[in-house]
């Protein structure tokens, strides 16, 4: 285990706090998105209808009745959005910081469970914004690389289990999977804009089933890779493609969104070669 801890790469401090950068700077792009979608705390119109699903931790969120208080309270949830933003932008400034980072990450996650609770569909791709911010905690600079790299064997752990999952319920022998699948998720979208780039996609796929289903099959081969970087760094750089490649594919075949997932891809990154200190 020693010989093993020893040929790790860290990260310096100096190089942590300049990654701590690039990550906040992500989120901050992320809560200015959200903001012009319309899926802030204060801009979902005090929502009625709720999903909590069979969770534990929405339950008991619920059950303390925190996403609730703030969004029937139109000037908490404004503050509390508020408190988001400042949150997110005093680590960008002071990436040493923790207290900042912990106030961010207590926020977000009340944040996570509210916006898909009100969304009424138990989503998880947030998951990657709320998670990230959590090496930065660390006291010190080997507890986040370890922590750092944690989160690398998360994101495979996505892919690979996506792929694992197709595999063994046999998905991959239904010839017309992928038609049943863009049939079901893009019903919505073809109904109330027909007239949109997106419905033009989906009806000349829906002409074409062949390139759609060996689109589908190359998927699931691309997310069966990632099962290499659980045995090797080496092919890292090639496996971010693929991270970018899988959730722009989804978006424009199926109309599922997992582009927030991909703010993990950074764990792929080789930040050695970015930040480098001049002696």
């Amino acid at each position: 285990m020693g010989k093993a801890v020893t040929h790790i790469n860290f990260y310096t401090p100096w190089q942590q706090t300049r990654i701590a950068r690039v990550v906040f700077a992500l989120l901050l792009t992320s809560l200015i998105w959200s903001f012009f979608s319309g899926n802030l705390v204060h801009q979902l119109q005090q929502p009625v209808l709720k999903y909590p699903y069979v969770d534990l931790t929405y339950w008991v969120m619920h059950w303390f009745g925190i996403p609730e208080f703030i969004t029937t309270h139109f000037w908490v949830a404004c503050l509390f959005d508020l408190a988001l933003f400042t949150f997110c932008i005093l680590p960008l400034l002071y990436p040493g910081k923790r207290v900042f980072i912990w106030a961010f990450i207590i926020l977000y996650f009340i944040y996570f469970i509210t916006f898909n609770t009100f969304g009424a569909h138990h989503t998880n791709h947030k998951i990657g914004w709320l998670m990230i911010a959590v090496p930065f905690t660390a006291a010190n600079y080997k507890t986040f690389n370890f922590l750092w790299r944690g989160l690398r064997y998360f994101l495979l752990f996505i892919w690979a289990d996506a792929f694992l999952w197709k595999f063994f319920r046999f998905s991959w022998l239904h010839p017309d999977q992928a038609l049943l699948i863009l049939k079901k998720n893009a019903a919505a979208l073809l109904y109330y804009e027909p007239n949109s780039w997106k419905a033009g996609l989906y009806q000349w796929a829906l002409q074409h089933p062949g390139w759609i289903n060996a689109a589908y099959l190359s998927g699931i081969v691309m997310e069966g890779l990632f099962l290499i970087g659980f045995f090797t760094y080496k092919y890292d750089r090639y496996l971010l493609l693929l991270s970018i490649l899988l959730p722009v594919g989804f978006w424009l075949i199926a109309d599922a969104n997992f582009v927030e997932l991909m703010v993990l891809n950074c764990t792929l990154v080789n930040f050695h070669k970015f930040f480098v200190r001049v002696q």
